[in-house]
């Protein structure tokens, strides 16, 4: 019977790990969209976007990406239907492709 308990021990930290990094990424996918979302207005209203926001927003989509890798590391899966990797507006915007 100690040797369940030890079990379930061991795991608890993997768990608590993975729930970490999972909150971490969902709060950093937050702040990625508002960035997007500003983006797109910014654009649709004819107004240059500022370069800072296009950094940022690459560097966001770096974090949530490294945060799916270490997940997946982790046993866990990536939320269905959550890329950080879809392409939105800022993508549009170094193309060209949205005026």
């Amino acid at each position: 019977m100690d040797d369940a308990m030890h079990g379930d021990a061991e795991q608890q930290p993997a768990h608590d790990e993975a729930a970490n990094a999972a909150a971490g990424r969902a709060g950093l996918l937050a702040q990625l969209r508002q960035l997007e979302d500003f983006a797109a207005r910014t654009v649709s209203e004819g107004d240059a976007l500022p370069p800072q926001a296009t950094e940022m927003i690459l560097h966001l989509r770096e974090i949530v990406q490294a945060l799916d890798g270490l997940t997946a590391s982790m046993g866990e899966r990536q939320p269905p239907g959550d890329e950080a990797s879809e392409p939105r507006v800022l993508d549009e915007v170094q193309d060209g492709g949205v005026d």
